[in-house]
This record gives C-alpha cells, sequence and structure tokens, in this order.
C-alpha cells in the first residue's frame, strides 16, 4: 500500500505501528484487488466488518504507542508522528462512540455468508457497505493549529466528519440481518454517536495535551475557557509558560523548548556555530545606525523588541493580501509569539511558506532575527537569508548557500546543515522578498512557488523545512502565492505597546546629560509616524535633542514636525558623517543641497506614480537637475558610488532595497520610510521654487534692463507629469506649510501661480529630464492643475468664469477618470462679490457659493 497521509486511518496506523500490522495487510490486500477504488463491492471487503473489533483496537493502541514514541522523536519523525496522534484521537473516538451507543450486541453485528452470497452476486442490496468502507478509509481528519484552534477545529471540520461517519456506519449496519434482531432507534443512535464522538474526542484530545506540548498549544489557541481550564489542570508548566510574561518573544522558545524531551544533542559544529550567530542578535542594539547622537544609547534587542499585533489569513482565490481594505476583514490579533510556535510545530508548516507581510518600517526584518534568535536550537535548526544579499537568479538553495558563507565565512553546503539537523526542524527565513522584486526590476512572480517546491523537494530527502517569508505588503501583488500559504500582516502600535517601547527607550537614557523621557501621550500627537518601530525610533531620536521643541506642543503642525525631522537629520549627515566635517560657513550651503537631492528623489518616485526609485533613474535624474557629479569612493574600497547612493544611502528615513550585493556593488531602489516624507519634500520644494520665482519675477519686474526675466524650467520640470491630487496630503503639507506664513507671502505664491499659469504652453525644462512621455498638451495640463492647486493652497486661484471653464475642459480632457475625481474632491470653485476663485478644499463640506469643477463646463 503507498504511503498514506497520517490524517487518514491507514496513514496514522502505518507511522505508529510500522507497514506489518495485520490491519495495514489486509488494507494492502484490498487496494491491490482495486476494491477500495471501485463502484462495486466484493466479498473481500467485508473482512473489515468482521475485522471492526480490530480496528478499533489498533487505534487505541496507536494512541499509547505515539505518545510513547513522542518522547524521544525529532524532525520530520515527530511531526508526522503528531498528525497520527491526532488522527488516531479522532477516529477512535467514532468507533467507541459506535460501539458503546450499540451496546455489546456490537460484536455480533457481522456480516451473514448468505448476506455475502448475495452481495457477490447482486450487490445492490447492501451498497452502502461500500459508502462505509470508503469513508472509514479515505476519511481524513483535519488538525487544530495557528488559524484554526481546537475548538474552532472541532465544531467548523470534526463534528461534520463524525456526523457522516456515525450516518453511513448506521446506514450499513440497518442492511444485516443481525441488526433487525436488536432493538434500536437508528435515529436516535445517530445522533448520539456523534454528540459522543465529540466528547470522547475532547476528552482524549485533553489527555494527549497533558503529555504533548503541540496538543497544548494549538488547544490553547481560541477562547474556549472551559478547555482552557481543563488544560490548565493536566500540564500546569505549560499554562505557566503561557500565561506568563517575556522579553522579545522569550515565550517563543519556551514553549518549542517543552516539546524536547530527547534532551541536547551532539554538538554538531555548523549547526551549533549557527545558533550562537543567530542568538548574538538579541544582544545588539534594536536598530543599527550610526544616526543616534553622541550620548544617547539605543535598547538592545532583548530590552526594546515589542512584539506585534497581527491579522491573518490564507492565501487563495479571494485573497487581496497587498490591499489594505482587504486586511481590514481580518481581525487584529495578539500573542503573535503563540500563533508562530503553533505554526513551526504543525506539521503543515514544512508544506508551505509563512508569508510575513507589513510596511516599511513594521519590524519584519527585526521579527526574523528575534524568530532566528528564541527558535531552541535542541529542535531547529535556522538559516536567516537576507535576500538582498544574494543572486536573484539563483535558485532557492543556492541562495541559502549564499547566506550561509556570508553568517559562517566559510563555504558550507545546505545539505550539509540540513544533514547535521536530522533530529531537527530546519527553518529558512527569506528576508526581504519585496527587495528581491523591487531593485531587480522584475516581478519573481514565481519565486514563492519555487520556494514551496524546494520544502515538498527536501521533505521528499527526510528533510522537512519550514521556511518564513517578509515582504511589504504593496508590493506582494506582483507575486503569485500559491494557495493554501498562510499570510500575516504585522500591525501598527497600540497605545499598550508605544508605552513598552517607550518605556525601554527612557530606561537605557535616564542618566544621559539633559535627556527628558518621553511620554505615550506626547508621541501619539503624531500617531502615524509613533505606531510603526522605525519611525518612533526616529521621533524619539529627534525628541532627545535638547534644543527640539517638544513633540505635544500646540502649534507644532504635521508639516512643522517634518521640517524639523528632516532638517535634524540631514544636518547630522553632513556635520557628523564626512571623515572630515566641513567648516561651519559651509554647513547651510551643504544642507540645502541634500535637501534638494531628497526633493528629487521625492519627485523621481511621484513622476513615475510609483512609492519607490530605481537606482539607475535616480542617478538620470539628479544628473538631469543638478549636472553631473563627482562620483565618491566607498570608505576603505575602490567601489565608486553613483549620485543615487551618494544621496539616500544613510539616511535614516529612507528605505534601501538591495539585490546581488553578494556577487558585486549590487541593485538598488529608495523607498521612504513612510510616505508622507515624500509628499512633505514634494510640497516643500514646490513652494521653495515659487518663492524663489517671486523674488526674481520680482526684481526683474522693477528693472528689466538689469535682471532677465526668472526662468522657470525647474519648476515646469518637477510639476508637469502627474497631479499633485493624486498625493494628497502632500497638498495638505503646502496647506500648513503656507499658513505659516505671513499674507504678503501668500499673495506672492499666488501671482507667481497666475503668471506662470498664463505662460504654461511656452517655456523650456531640462531635456534629459524625462521621468514620463513628452507630450505637448499633457504637460500644459499637468503644469497648470498643479500651479492651481498650490495657489488654492496659499489662499485661492482668482479666474474668471470662461477661465474657469477652459482649466476644467482641459483637465478633464487630459487627467484618467481616477484623478478628475480626486481632483472634483480637491479644489472647489467659489464665487464672492461677483469674482471666482479655485480653492483647495478643507474636506468639511462645500459653502453656500461654493461649486464642483464639473459644474463649470458641459462634458458632453
Amino acid at each position: 500500500m503507498r504511503d498514506s497521509s497520517p490524517l487518514t486511518y491507514a496513514g496514522a496506523l502505518q507511522i505508529i505501528h510500522g507497514r506489518q500490522h495485520r490491519i495495514l495487510r489486509l488494507l494492502d490486500r484490498l487496494a491491490d484487488a482495486g476494491l477500495l477504488l471501485g463502484a462495486v463491492v466484493f466479498p473481500p471487503v467485508l473482512a473489515l466488518v468482521d475485522a471492526k473489533q480490530e480496528l478499533t483496537g489498533a487505534l487505541r493502541d496507536g494512541l499509547g504507542r505515539a505518545t510513547e514514541r513522542l518522547g524521544s522523536a525529532g524532525g520530520r519523525d515527530r511531526l508526522e508522528l503528531i498528525a497520527a496522534a491526532h488522527t488516531t484521537v479522532a477516529l477512535s473516538a467514532i468507533f467507541d462512540a459506535i460501539a458503546q451507543r450499540v451496546g455489546p450486541s456490537f460484536a455480533r453485528l457481522e456480516v451473514t455468508e448468505e448476506e455475502k452470497l448475495q452481495l457477490a452476486s447482486a450487490p445492490g442490496h447492501l451498497v452502502k457497505q461500500q459508502e462505509w468502507t470508503a469513508a472509514l478509509l479515505a476519511a481524513d481528519m483535519p488538525m487544530p493549529g495557528p488559524t484554526r484552534g481546537f475548538q474552532e477545529n472541532l465544531v467548523e471540520e470534526l463534528a461534520p466528519r463524525f456526523t457522516a461517519l456515525a450516518n453511513k456506519a448506521v446506514a450499513f449496519f440497518e442492511g444485516l440481518r443481525a441488526w433487525r434482531e436488536l432493538d434500536v432507534d437508528a435515529g436516535a443512535l445517530r445522533a448520539e454517536v456523534s454528540d459522543l464522538a465529540i466528547s470522547l474526542y475532547r476528552e482524549r484530545y485533553t489527555q494527549m495535551a497533558a503529555d504533548v506540548p503541540e496538543f497544548f498549544v494549538w488547544a490553547s489557541i481560541g477562547e474556549h475557557a472551559a478547555t482552557r481550564d481543563r488544560l490548565n489542570t493536566l500540564n500546569q508548566a505549560m499554562a505557566e509558560i503561557l500565561a506568563g510574561q517575556s522579553e522579545a518573544m522569550g515565550k517563543l522558545h519556551d514553549l518549542l523548548a517543552s516539546a524536547n524531551t530527547r534532551g541536547r544533542p551532539e554538538v554538531d559544529l555548523y549547526r551549533s556555530r549557527l545558533a550562537r550567530v543567530n542568538a548574538a542578535a538579541l544582544h545588539k542594539p534594536l536598530l543599527r545606525t550610526g544616526s543616534v547622537p553622541s550620548g544617547l544609547s539605543l535598547p538592545t534587542v532583548s530590552e526594546g523588541f515589542v512584539t506585534p499585533r497581527f491579522r491573518t489569513a490564507l492565501s487563495g482565490p479571494g485573497a487581496r493580501a497587498s490591499q489594505e481594505a482587504w486586511w481590514t476583514d481580518q481581525p487584529v490579533h495578539d500573542r503573535l509569539d503563540e500563533f508562530l510556535a503553533a505554526f513551526l510545530a504543525h506539521p503543515q508548516s514544512v508544506r508551505a511558506p509563512l508569508v510575513v507581510l507589513g510596511h516599511p518600517g513594521a519590524g519584519k526584518s527585526m521579527l526574523t532575527s528575534v524568530l532566528a534568535a528564541r527558535l531552541p536550537s535542541e529542535s531547529f535548526t535556522v538559516v536567516p537569508v537576507q535576500l538582498r544579499r544574494v543572486n536573484a537568479d539563483d535558485s532557492v538553495h543556492a541562495q541559502i548557500e549564499t547566506a550561509l558563507q556570508d553568517l559562517l565565512h566559510e563555504q558550507v553546503s545546505w545539505a550539509r546543515i540540513a544533514d547535521e539537523g536530522r533530529d531537527a526542524v530546519r527553518v529558512v527565513l527569506l528576508d526581504g522578498f519585496d527587495e528581491l522584486m523591487q531593485a531587480t526590476g522584475a516581478a519573481q512572480s514565481s519565486y514563492l512557488t519555487e520556494v514551496k517546491a524546494f520544502q515538498e523537494h527536501e521533505y521528499d530527502l527526510g528533510r522537512p523545512v519550514a521556511v518564513v517569508v517578509t515582504s511589504r505588503t504593496l508590493v506582494v501583488d506582483r507575486a503569485r502565492i500559491p494557495p493554501g500559504c498562510l499570510l500575516v500582516k504585522l500591525e501598527d502600535f497600540d497605545n499598550a505597546q508605544l508605552g513598552s517601547w517607550l518605556s525601554a527607550w527612557n530606561a537605557v537614557n535616564a542618566a544621559a546629560d539633559g535627556f527628558r523621557p518621553l511620554t505615550v501621550d506626547e508621541v501619539l500627537h503624531h500617531g502615524t509616524l509613533a505606531r510603526q518601530p522605525l519611525l518612533l525610533t526616529m521621533l524619539a531620536i529627534y525628541a532627545a535633542d535638547p534644543a527640539a521643541e517638544r513633540l505635544d506642543a500646540g502649534d507644532l503642525s504635521t508639516a512643522a514636525l517634518y521640517q524639523r525631522l528632516l532638517e535634524s537629520f540631514i544636518r547630522r549627515q553632513v556635520i557628523e558623517k564626512p571623515e572630515r566635517p566641513p567648516a561651519p560657513e559651509d554647513v547651510p550651503a551643504l544642507i540645502a543641497t541634500e535637501r534638494w537631492a531628497l526633493s528629487i528623489a521625492a519627485y523621481a518616485m511621484f513622476n513615475r506614480g510609483r512609492q519607490y526609485a530605481a537606482e539607475e533613474d535616480l542617478d538620470r535624474d539628479l544628473e538631469a537637475l543638478l549636472g553631473a557629479g563627482e562620483p565618491h569612493s566607498q570608505r576603505g574600497f575602490g567601489a565608486r558610488l553613483g549620485r543615487a547612493r551618494q544621496t539616500m544611502g544613510n539616511f535614516f528615513f529612507v528605505h534601501v532595497s538591495h539585490a546581488d550585493e553578494g556577487s558585486g556593488p549590487g541593485r538598488q531602489s529608495y523607498e521612504f520610510l513612510h510616505a508622507t516624507f515624500g509628499e512633505f519634500l514634494l510640497a516643500d520644494r514646490a513652494i521653495r521654487l515659487l518663492e524663489g520665482y517671486a523674488r526674481q519675477h520680482a526684481i526683474h519686474r522693477a528693472d528689466p534692463s538689469s535682471h532677465p526675466k526668472p526662468d522657470d524650467g525647474m519648476l515646469r520640470a518637477l510639476l508637469s507629469h502627474q497631479p499633485l491630487v493624486e498625493r494628497r496630503p502632500a497638498l495638505e503639507f503646502a496647506r500648513q506649510l503656507l499658513l505659516a506664513r505671513d499674507e504678503p507671502f501668500r499673495q506672492q505664491i499666488v501671482e507667481s501661480a497666475r503668471h506662470l499659469v498664463a505662460g504654461a504652453r511656452s517655456g523650456e525644462v531640462p531635456s534629459d529630464y524625462r521621468p514620463t512621455v513628452f507630450d505637448v498638451i499633457d504637460r500644459a495640463a499637468l503644469y497648470t492643475v498643479n500651479l492651481v492647486l498650490l495657489a488654492g493652497a496659499a489662499g485661492g486661484f482668482p479666474a474668471a468664469q470662461s477661465q474657469v471653464r477652459g482649466f476644467a475642459r482641459l483637465w478633464w480632457a487630459v487627467l484618467p477618470t481616477e484623478s478628475w475625481d480626486r481632483l472634483e474632491e480637491a479644489l472647489t470653485v467659489e464665487t464672492n462679490a461677483g469674482s471666482q476663485a479655485l480653492r483647495l478644499h478643507n474636506g468639511h463640506g462645500r459653502r453656500g457659493r461654493s461649486r464642483s469643477l464639473s459644474s463649470a463646463i458641459d462634458k458632453t
């Protein structure tokens, strides 16, 4: 008989008893005759009925034997034994429920010789024998696990199977002559058998959980109080682990270590080295950056890592893993350490990858470091792989070997590591799938399918391997996720998690001169930033500057905060990072140059309609707008750095995606840790350029003979590719920045915009700046709409009715439908004392004399 799933009767007995058990030999004979697959019933299959007592006995014996073997099993053997043990628990419950409800007469329910002859010649009378036999042998018994705990699995999966098996059993027995001699109510019996099977299963499962920690963990998932109370009395040690608090997911280690009763394995050379490297991460700073000011310290990982909340789902036809709206329908959970323990202890973990999603700065990479450090080395061999440092085109196992060389500083084959961990489950952590896709510019759509195929092949080799893959949420839509993969999305911090993080930050810096502790209330004035780990770190570093204004200062707008954050980090980059600090008189110009380059990066993303910029695109944009620069050498190395790497590589608030670093300089792409950094830079640069144009225009108008006309080439280059309504926060930033200036300044911005709109069809842009395909009409439409939006943020763009109609018709003709709809939401036409103005809508409903852009035109 071929190997069967341990979730079935035959598969469970095969794993627990071996192939020589009498029942398995009988099933082999029936399978060889094709009797378990055909539609016709023959007498040999009825031997199963005569052997019903042995069928039940084999299951009962299997429970004890499985528990005994689990005491010394590891790796693949343990995973299969766990699945087989659960199957015996479930099937013995239904068998014993039938026997107990039928009573002593159950043993006498046999097929007479006459009935056997009848079946041989005319099988129709007892054709339900085939249904019962097939149902018995084919029934799978799903296990509880991380997404479906004990109670949920029992109600949704097992109870219906118990009912179906009970119905088929009774239906078959009703056809036997021996049954007709019994005084049994078949209808009542069906319900009683199902109910008793559920009761027996619950009791036997909880008894098994007293000895098998994996069963205990799965039963603890969910909110069934009665089950938890019963478990706590059976295994107090496990109950204490679950109830306790731990730092940096220490509970994950304790839960999984409790499943190891074999003691520590023999020390393997490479496996032990890997364990030491992984464990060292707990003692390193929470953030490995040089952006921490002198005198401040970052908590170590063990001190400051806060276990994130999460949502979870299964991949499949209806899954929309890259869409925030879809994720909002999935409930939020805490206790990620227990969830991961339940997953890694489950046999399914070595069959398909776990995909962990989150925004930049959500803590995905840190989670993999903590996971690698916390998994007990006695039961797991963990290989972390930074996908940015491997060849994107290599096979999965070759990428793992590249990572091993990077970790151990010598060439080691995956097969060597896998074979050393023969008594363990291997775990591979593939961190940065999004970087693999984004930096290469390729979809890599089949990568996760290749990972799953790698797992299947390793399982066939007797080397089960669980795989965890991390990726940014928005990028994962470019990949094909195999059906049935477990998806986890990391959530922002809640208030309690903020408090935990801030307690660690305040504790390690309490002795620093002038340090002022941060509170949850203070940072929550900027909640969007404060709730993401990396951005919270940035806020804390900024707030630790004695000269910085408090985060909860009443007049500190969001735009003002971003302005000061960027100023602070750019200043530190300029002053502290070079080998020789610049002269004080050069610092302002250097800061301005860095800010300008960052703005070009923001426009490189915006004008291409993306949230990131590829290195080669940014290099071209920087050269086109700033001129050719002298490439720098990396400190201590001969590699020459392009302008993009010089600009973006060291900023705390920039996420750099890498690929192919192991084979050379590699490829990079850049993204702001939070999109609002880029949106602030869009608004800030546009206003600065308008201010510069206004100043030049005023000088020219005062003395045209001495001063040339101002040049709007840079404004036109940046503002004629995408409408700013595609980044609505940028317009809100513009409004806040302009409200912080005086009325004369705002009027200068409006007048400059009016002058530029009048000449929008003429003018030149840098010839090498081409983020989109050039089209004269499109450029004019987009340039004017952005100028009007910025003037609207400054108070309003005055325009006659005919000019408004002309604008609206041009914009409606050029903009995509979605952009037009956003424009209508952003701009309103207001009439006052006979004059009209286009103003930025404040989101509080239109005023009495305001109307939409659509009302200004007849689009037919």
